[in-house]
């Protein structure tokens, strides 16, 4: 076993340095919205009047009762779902793909310079990304032969992913559609363990369904609806800025991005369309129509202009960039099948192009984006009012 663990150890390191190394003093202090956030989660009405984020509010409600006024210890929370999905993004692409995809994709979603902006601020944002976990759940539910402890998961899981904006929508649309394999699956487990199930959920969607019943907007914040109805130009307005973040030029806000530069670079740009080209071959596989479907769904409530942000696409663009990178070596092993040259020049010129775009998207974060003079006067604030 001494492997496993030193693979364990070595990437819990990795991703603990990725969210961990100076956290709390890359920046001269808080940001507004940080301040903002944590202070609308220190009273315990709040959170029973709003219990979105639900996950993420307990633990800094937690750390407030406790006197800590730690900037480090705040943001660490958004860094322990960012890890828990760039972990969870390797188990997901070795499941899909080769060992060798599943390093390069989980290296590239675990640098890029978005994932690590989300990941180490106190916001939940960083919620968006527990995607990828759900995701994770999927696959190993789909192949699991352990029925009971895959119901007591997806019992958890629903009860947990109702309190992010728009998650319910998808679990409830996957429940409908994969509806006669889960109930094979809950005829296989005896009725008290069903019924354990059952109250486990009831359990946990309790404070959001009283929550909605003195506040109706609770279940529109939680669908990931908008609580007014946007306009027109809103809705084009929105459905333009998705792509235009993406592959143009970036947010204008500092506290969460450089200056306008686009979110993916050149080479992560490109395997994204060979990752969409591919996936025309492969259409039929639940896995694939799960991923696209999820996107658009995600990307329509964003232009709805709800509480859901680009980040809920990242998860499914670093998969499909996966995707993009298998499907190159597959085309260039396919016309070169024998030649070992050929083999290791390929898998050499894409390892070395990850290396590149890790230093760029790492440089982005760890080096330029302090060093602008926006960041002085955006992180000025001080978690003590």
């Amino acid at each position: 076993m001494w492997r496993p663990l030193l693979i364990f150890i070595g990437v819990t390191a990795v991703v603990s340095f990725m969210f961990g190394f100076k956290i709390g003093s890359l920046t001269p202090g808080a940001s507004e919205s940080e301040v903002n956030y944590i202070h609308s989660v220190v009273s315990g009405n709040e959170l029973v009047k709003n219990p979105l984020y639900l996950i993420h509010k307990l633990p800094i409600y937690v750390l407030f009762k406790l006197n800590i006024n730690s900037l480090s210890a705040y943001r660490a929370i958004s860094g322990i779902f960012a890890g828990v999905a760039a972990i969870s993004c390797y188990f997901i692409l070795r499941e899909w793909y080769t060992n060798r995809i599943a390093v390069l994709g989980s290296i590239l979603f675990l640098s890029s310079a978005w994932i690590l902006h989300t990941g180490r601020l106190a916001t939940p944002e960083s919620l968006f990304l527990l995607i990828m976990p759900l995701i994770w759940v999927a696959v190993w539910m789909y192949n699991t032969t352990l029925r009971k402890t895959a119901l007591l998961v997806l019992s958890l899981v629903c009860s947990v992913c109702f309190y992010v904006p728009g998650f319910g929508w998808l679990l409830l649309i996957t429940a409908i559609w994969q509806r006669k394999r889960i109930w094979e699956e809950i005829k296989f487990v005896p009725m008290w363990f069903r019924i354990l199930c059952a109250l486990i959920l009831v359990a946990g969607l309790l404070p959001l369904i009283w929550a909605s019943i003195f506040s109706p907007k609770i279940i529109l914040l939680a669908s990931g609806l908008p609580v007014n109805i946007p306009t027109i130009r809103m809705i084009i307005n929105n459905f333009v800025h998705i792509p235009e973040f993406i592959f143009l030029r970036g947010p204008s806000d500092s506290t969460r991005w450089l200056g306008r530069l686009p979110v993916l670079d050149v080479f992560s740009t490109a395997m994204l369309i060979l990752g969409i080209y591919s996936l025309r071959f492969k259409m039929k596989h639940h896995k694939n129509q799960i991923l696209i479907g999820s996107s658009i769904f995600f990307a329509v409530l964003i232009i709805t202009g709800g509480a859901l942000t680009i980040t809920v696409l990242m998860p499914a663009i670093y998969i499909l960039n996966a995707g993009g990178i298998a499907f190159l070596l597959q085309q260039w092993f396919t016309v070169f099948p024998r030649n070992p040259f050929a083999h290791i020049l390929a898998t050499s010129l894409i390892s070395v192009s990850v290396l590149f775009v890790v230093f760029y998207h790492v440089s982005h974060y760890f080096i330029a984006w302090p060093q602008t003079p926006a960041i002085k006067s955006a992180f000025s604030h001080s978690l003590v009012k």
